[in-house]
């Protein structure tokens, strides 16, 4: 099985190499690494390239337009694997992530496949393990409260995110509409019970933003407004309680 493994990035910051590196460093060597430098510096281009010429499976991009959904996009037409892996430019793929999930894969063939994760500082020192849902039910059952998959851990069937038309959604929550959006569709889901990568939060993130909340609320009116099932309706009654909590707390943050 061959992985096209998807990674954008537009900046330098302390955590690109050691995530670059895990990649590199899988047990299950059958992949293409696919790199598109978005609206960057000269300086990180430069980074990147010399970063492609230190292996055959690495491939390096760049485009100007600095927009997570589009250069995912851009990078899921170039890929040739029939699963693209997920990768950020500020977390870690422990060695074993693909064969894990390549075993996975074959046993059960799903149309996105994830992880368990466990949280690391700015540091890389590891905090709280993350946990996400394992069967199909659970995590269709989930999603109207929250996303049901670590995004940077997954891989998606190729064919599968050609059928629901790649991403098309938000500036901070592009994989929550696109999980919506194939469960419609009845797409199949699972996650692995394994911690394969160690997710990291640090200052510069945009998780739990007022933006976020307020587009998945959007995702859920659509939702609503196309197929009013019930699980729509709690989804959308879900999201916007989060955006209005979000705003009075950050209201109240501000005035004080």
């Amino acid at each position: 099985m061959k992985f096209s493994v998807l990674f954008c990035v537009n900046r330098d910051t302390p955590f690109l190499d050691a995530a670059l590196a895990s990649v590199l460093a899988q047990t299950h060597a059958d992949f293409e690494f696919i790199i598109v430098a978005n609206a960057c510096p000269d300086a990180l281009w430069v980074k990147v390239q010399r970063f492609a010429g230190t292996d055959p499976r690495v491939r390096a991009y760049r485009t100007a337009i600095g927009q997570l959904c589009f250069n995912l996009n851009y990078a899921a037409d170039l890929a040739i694997g029939e699963y693209l892996m997920r990768m950020d430019a500020d977390d870690i793929s422990r060695p074993d992530r693909f064969e894990v999930l390549a075993r996975a894969i074959v046993q059960h063939r799903p149309d996105v496949i994830g992880s368990c994760a466990v949280w690391i500082d700015e540091r890389g020192r590891p905090l709280d393990p993350l946990d996400v849902p394992l069967r199909h039910a659970d995590i269709v059952r989930r999603l109207p409260w929250k996303t049901p998959f670590i995004h940077p851990s997954v891989a998606i069937r190729r064919a599968a995110l050609l059928e629901a038309r790649g991403y098309i959604g938000g500036f901070a929550s592009e994989d929550y509409e696109l999980w919506i959006r194939m469960a419609r569709w009845g797409a199949q889901f699972m996650n692995v019970q394994e911690r394969l990568l160690e997710y990291r939060t640090h200052s510069g993130q945009t998780i739990a933003s007022g933006a976020g909340y307020a587009e998945v609320a959007g995702y859920w009116l659509r939702e609503v407004l196309d197929t009013g099932k019930p699980r729509a309706i709690l989804g959308l009654l879900i999201a916007s309680g989060k955006a209005l909590r979000h705003k009075w707390l950050t209201r109240g943050k501000v005035n004080g």
